[in-house]
């Protein structure tokens, strides 16, 4: 009986990280081309590696809509003007109701 630490060759080869699509989680057959993205992202083909590459673009771009939707976002303090000290309200003249 094997130890548990210890896996044959085709257990290996499954575990590999270049062993399934990223993408759509598809088994990458040995011999076959692996296409990459990003360093160490396998992909079976160019369209899941495109799929891929398109969903990252619109995320980037959903991300910097809203960094510049934070960064534009007009003050609420407006600023005055007026000369404070020639308008002074008399608080005795304010009656409320």
């Amino acid at each position: 009986m094997s130890s548990p630490r210890f896996f044959s060759v085709h257990e290996a080869r499954r575990r590999h990280f270049l062993g399934t699509c990223y993408l759509c989680k598809k088994p990458i057959a040995e011999n076959k081309d692996v296409f990459m993205y990003r360093g160490d992202t396998p992909f079976c083909s160019k369209e899941c590696r495109w799929e891929q590459m398109d969903m990252d673009e619109a995320l980037e771009n959903e991300s910097k809509k809203q960094s510049f939707a934070m960064k534009s976002k007009p003050s609420l303090i407006i600023p005055s003007n007026c000369d404070k000290n020639r308008y002074k309200a008399d608080a005795a003249a304010v009656v409320a109701g």
